[in-house]
């Protein structure tokens, strides 16, 4: 098996799913990955039959390679994806005729939850043929488990050469109990002048010291409310080309509801950091008082 990491894309023959194949070519220039197009099907055949069914043109081909499996699909694109040890899967959130926007559909849901290497959601609705990263948003927790899943993001920031935005969302309510290492957000969130030059010196202090920030262009943004709202306002406001966000794994109702609105609205891609357990994630490189403002979590 050749030593170049591989970014999984895969099709299913419907036109939405192209939008996927667009962003994955982007990231293997960044990556300098190779693009393995998967489709599963009820039977094997061979890639010449099955580009013309997957709506491929020569160009579409060009720098990938594809290949087919049988099976259920989810089970089949995370076998692929250990396989190959993909780097990255980048999928359409749905293809299903009909489909409302952003829905997260069952095989998208099923390779979130089971793979082991970062997932990169695309809307299929969202026109993305001339997609290219030039802004980065990174949602931070201020944990110190956030900073390590969000080094990925850094990475790809600094080999698009694109923006670094980093946000924190203050919600309004009792501080939650914070783990060691964390950093709260600024207690006077309507007078920064008291807080915010230290607080944010710190934060990027700490942020530094797990992701080498010296030759980017970051800027550190704090919002107050609705954790969902105020990451899909900055990047709607701030023309974002990619959110990263980070996930424990929990897919319930009134869990992951960041994560769910996010993917659901935004005009953007989002990749999808899987938080493990006791620390550590799935990125590509390891595949307050009473009163006081806390910081939005990590979807559950």
């Amino acid at each position: 098996m050749s030593d170049q990491p591989v970014i999984l894309v895969p099709l299913d023959g419907m036109a939405d799913a192209l939008p996927a194949l667009s962003v994955a070519k982007v990231f293997s220039g960044l990556e300098h990955a190779a693009v393995r197009i998967l489709h599963v099907a009820e039977q094997a055949s061979a890639a010449a039959e099955i580009a013309p069914r997957l709506g491929l043109a020569a160009e579409d081909l060009h720098g990938a390679s594809l290949e087919t499996r049988t099976g259920e699909p989810a089970a089949a694109i995370l076998a692929a994806a250990d396989d190959l040890h993909a780097r990255l899967i980048v999928l359409c959130t749905h293809t299903a005729p009909g489909s409302p926007a952003g829905k997260v559909g069952g095989t998208a849901l099923s390779v979130l939850r089971g793979a082991s290497c970062p997932v990169i959601l695309v809307n299929p609705a969202q026109p993305l043929q001339d997609w290219r990263l030039r802004k980065v948003l990174l949602p931070h927790e201020g944990t110190s488990a956030a900073s390590d899943a969000v080094k990925p993001g850094v990475e790809l920031a600094r080999r698009a050469d694109a923006d670094l935005l980093v946000l924190l969302v203050a919600a309004p309510g009792p501080a939650s109990p914070q783990a060691r290492g964390s950093l709260t957000s600024p207690f006077y969130l309507d007078q920064p002048q008291h807080e915010w030059p230290a607080w944010a010196g710190e934060f990027m202090e700490r942020l530094a010291c797990i992701c080498p920030l010296s030759d980017l262009r970051v800027r550190l943004l704090l919002a107050r409310g609705s954790p969902a709202s105020e990451i899909l306002r900055v990047a709607r406001e701030e023309s974002v080309d990619l959110i990263i966000l980070t996930w424990k794994g929990i897919w319930a109702p009134e869990r992951a509801e960041t994560l769910k609105a996010v993917v659901r609205e935004a005009a953007c891609p989002a990749m999808v950091v899987r938080v493990r357990a006791g620390g550590g994630s799935n990125s590509p490189r390891n595949s307050g008082a009473a009163g006081a403002p806390r910081a939005a979590p990590a979807a559950q």
